[in-house]
């Protein structure tokens, strides 16, 4: 199923005196409908899925009940005599700007919280259906959704539905939502710039998210040879999760510790889950990653002091950043200071 979300095209007109309450009223509407269609996606969250991905329904609803996105929308319509959305659009931009002037990276990259909301109400206002409601639910089970890019809260409701898997034209590996994916087992690959001109609604995809790779138009041979992979993963993960509360020891009696690898912090919880001592290796470059500038000293503390709250007092090695080669960095690319040796990187 292709997901066509164009940029949505908001114009100015003006209004009667007489036609401002009105107004008000229906941003009023359109903030209360966003709400309600979010704590429908909170209710269907897994209960096993990271409380980071709550955190980020809730951040959501709790930006709806600012005085930013009702009381000052609602002052530019009276004052300015303009409809709903064009003073939605206004008081977008004011806050975008003053995203951009904070000093605190972290901070700068909640933008993309302030348009997710946004778009929420605009679409409402606009009357365009959100992602996952313009088709019944019906028609979204077992399908793969193609769509320029999802958030967490998109996929929480695509997997109420029950679809199959995921592309998306942007986004990273480290992103929220493909965290996420992760969590909820929900194949995908991101990143795949342009795929819904290749691509026709009903059309036969293979998704392979272990790879990255996305196939049409295969032939039977390549069918099979991917549906074996995935009855044996399914064999293969089933039996995980029976050995996962067995002791680790070898054939003749040594007990040994496993540990495991991470590269965000939201993986932490899943540690547990799988029955893990610890974390063996937490590789500090996805820090740097994705990302025009570089982590302050503050959200290093707070990245760690999340890991150790969430890894309840199991051991966990933190490993100096290791940058370079085949983990390139934005600002060191754009400044000339990355090694061309790729054996030389940056540590």
């Amino acid at each position: 199923h292709i997901v066509e979300r164009n940029q949505l095209e908001i114009s100015e007109y003006r209004l009667q005196a007489s036609e401002v309450d009105a107004e008000v009223e229906r941003l009023m509407s359109a903030v209360a409908q966003a709400k309600h269609h979010l704590r429908e996606i909170r209710d269907h969250i897994p209960t096993s899925t990271s409380t980071d991905i709550s955190t980020f329904i809730d951040t959501h609803l709790l930006m709806l009940d600012d005085a930013a996105f009702t009381d000052e929308p609602a002052r530019i319509i009276r004052k300015k005599l303009c409809n709903a959305e064009w003073a939605v659009r206004l008081q977008r931009d004011a806050l975008l700007a003053v995203f951009d002037e904070m000093d605190d990276s972290y901070l700068r990259t909640r933008k993309d919280d302030v348009d997710h909301v946004v778009d929420r109400v605009l679409r409402n206002l606009l009357r365009h259906a959100p992602l996952g409601h313009e088709v019944p639910d019906r028609r979204l089970k077992d399908m793969i959704v193609l769509a320029d890019d999802l958030n967490p809260a998109d996929l929480i409701l695509l997997q109420h539905h029950g679809v199959a898997g995921f592309v998306t034209e942007y986004g990273g590996p480290t992103s929220h939502m493909s965290i996420l994916a992760r969590s909820l087992g929900i194949p995908g690959v991101v990143g795949v710039h342009h795929a819904r001109r290749y691509v026709v609604d009903d059309e036969l995809l293979i998704v392979d998210g272990d790879d990255g790779v996305v196939i049409g138009g295969a032939d039977q041979k390549i069918l099979d040879q991917y549906r074996e992979r995935q009855n044996r993963r399914r064999d293969y993960l089933a039996g995980l999760q029976v050995l996962k509360s067995e002791a680790a020891v070898t054939s003749d009696g040594q007990a040994i510790r496993l540990h495991a690898n991470v590269e965000l912090p939201e993986e932490c919880e899943s540690v547990h889950d799988a029955g893990a001592d610890g974390v063996g290796l937490y590789r500090t470059e996805f820090l740097f990653m994705n990302r025009s500038g570089y982590p302050d000293e503050d959200e290093h503390f707070n990245t760690y002091r999340q890991m150790i709250d969430a890894l309840d007092n199991i051991p966990i090695t933190i490993r100096t950043v290791d940058i370079g080669g085949d983990k390139p960095l934005d600002a060191l690319t754009a400044s000339g200071s990355l090694a061309a040796n790729p054996a030389l990187g940056l540590r």
